[in-house]
């Protein structure tokens, strides 16, 4: 998946060794949706973040999530779910632009399957995602109730 070209003097930008193929559904909506404000190639989930991005997710489980912080916290995230959750189907319905060009908010919905639940799930998600330098800086993120799907 490619964005619009990397930036000047940007090496190295796809993380080595980080494979999410548990994430492909997602990564391919995510890079659909912003290819406006991402700069080169998407291989994995952690590609889509700088190195110094963050994201928070604060009603998450217990309403009191630690945010991950960094592209390195990000890729050991991805690799930790490799066996509990998988994306069948990401589809946006909105992108929308805010006062701040760096800034969007979206929403989106996922089919997944998580290791804890029985079958097909259906959750919807709003975010505001902020993008710096052709990446994601920081994603906030609220997700609504896992709902079996038929």
């Amino acid at each position: 998946m490619t964005g619009r070209g990397q930036p000047a003097g940007r090496t190295g930008w796809l993380t080595e060794g980080v494979d999410t193929p548990h994430f492909t559904a997602a990564v391919t909506a995510f890079t659909a949706a912003f290819s406006d404000h991402l700069i080169g190639d998407v291989a994995s989930f952690p590609d889509l973040f700088s190195d110094t991005a963050t994201i928070d997710v604060p009603f998450d489980g217990d309403g009191d999530g630690t945010p991950i912080v960094g592209r390195a916290a990000i890729a050991e995230m991805s690799r930790s779910l490799a066996g509990f959750l998988w994306f069948d189907e990401v589809s946006f319905q909105s992108v929308r632009a805010t006062a701040d060009p760096a800034v969007v908010v979206c929403e989106y919905q996922a089919v997944l399957r998580r290791a804890d639940m029985p079958g097909r799930r259906r959750r919807r998600y709003i975010a505001v995602v902020t993008f710096s330098a052709g990446r994601i800086s920081e994603l906030r993120e609220y997700g609504g109730p896992f709902l079996r799907t038929q």
